[in-house]
């Protein structure tokens, strides 16, 4: 009996252990699957957003994000199996996908910067240009215009059909001395290369991957000093834009040590180098762009030369990390039409 009960127990173990592994197999690895709200072939034109799909760009402490998926079926079976979404215009205009996006004004976690213009597109989150406006936080500095804005020579990334991912954007509280840099993203870091007697002026040094590429002077402990005194500002050209600040950070003081200098920062702006360029008709899996408008700040994109065909049992990758998925369901008939949702691929955490 306890031998019977042995290889039972071994073999429930052995059952287990196939079924993790199958399930290991079948999940991409470091990946989760964040769902959005289920649909079906019954319903003629349906619209996702930030509340029905979580995988689009959503900021929760300021409710931004304004992305806008929306099917609308043709060829849909009389037993509600199978549909298309037209890679042709109806008569509005309008394929069977679209796609919409705008950017929306996002303070500085540093407040005396202002604030910029953020979007979000295929689900991630994009700086789109240095905003003019003058807020509270900016009207009680020194500042009549936004420092970030009025030191940029150019402000807008779309002007020149490209945006960047945000890198850094925090008002945190850190020393940095001779000997330990502040360490940014991409590969970049800034160093103190020394410090006046009076702490009046610090010596900044800007490297990439270990190669110096700027140097800038800045004094934030003389009295009555400005913005332009205490932030230290990294001007570059990313992508087709030139002369637009990619890094940020704005020093509290600086002091000359006997044995290293020191200083404090308590905010950090950065963006990335590496553009997502919104040409027309560039290809973003089945969806291309259809246009781009850096007055108004919006992006839309269709599924021009791209039908896609909705049937039992699929998963359909549609753009970037969102995919398609359509049910192993049965029975479908036209009380059971076939159900499908959205489905974004998200790193774990």
């Amino acid at each position: 009996m306890h031998n019977m009960l042995s290889r039972l127990m071994t073999r429930s173990l052995i059952t287990v252990l196939g079924f993790v592994v199958l399930f290991a197999m079948i999940l991409p690895a470091g990946a989760n699957e964040v769902r959005g709200q289920v649909t079906n072939l019954g319903v003629p034109e349906f619209t996702w957003n930030n509340v029905s799909f979580p995988g689009f760009y959503y900021d929760l402490d300021n409710n931004l994000g304004a992305e806008q998926l929306t099917f609308r079926l043709s060829n849909v079976g009389m037993d509600k199996n199978a549909a298309t979404l037209s890679d042709q215009p109806d008569a509005n205009g309008n394929r069977g996908i679209t796609y919409s996006t705008q950017a929306q004004p996002l303070g500085f976690s540093f407040a005396p910067w202002g604030q910029y213009d953020v979007i979000g597109f295929l689900g991630d989150e994009y700086f789109v240009a240095y905003d003019p406006t003058v807020t509270s936080d900016v009207s009680n500095a020194d500042e009549s215009v936004p420092f970030l804005y009025d030191t940029s020579k150019n402000r807008n990334l779309m002007t020149d059909d490209q945006i960047s991912k945000i890198l850094e954007d925090n008002d945190t509280e850190q020393t940095i001395t001779s000997v330990n840099p502040l360490k940014l993203e991409e590969g970049y870091q800034l160093a103190i290369k020394s410090v006046d007697l009076k702490g009046n002026k610090a010596n900044l040094e800007l490297s990439k991957n270990g190669q110096v590429v700027d140097n800038q002077v800045v004094q934030p402990s003389i009295i009555n000093s400005k913005m332009k005194d205490q932030t230290y500002y990294y001007k570059t050209n990313i992508g087709g834009t030139g002369d637009i600040i990619q890094i940020a950070v704005h020093f509290k003081n600086a002091y000359a040590g006997s044995d290293t200098n020191i200083a404090t920062v308590d905010g950090e702006f950065q963006i990335s180098d590496n553009v997502t360029t919104l040409r027309s008709s560039q290809q973003f899996g089945k969806m291309s762009i259809k246009t781009v408008n850096s007055t108004d700040m919006t992006i839309t994109m269709d599924n021009k030369d791209n039908q896609v065909t909705l049937s039992k049992n699929k998963d359909i990758s549609l753009m970037g990390k969102i995919h398609i998925m359509t049910a192993d369901q049965d029975p479908i008939d036209a009380a059971n039409p076939l159900r499908y949702y959205l489905y974004s691929e998200e790193p774990c955490s």
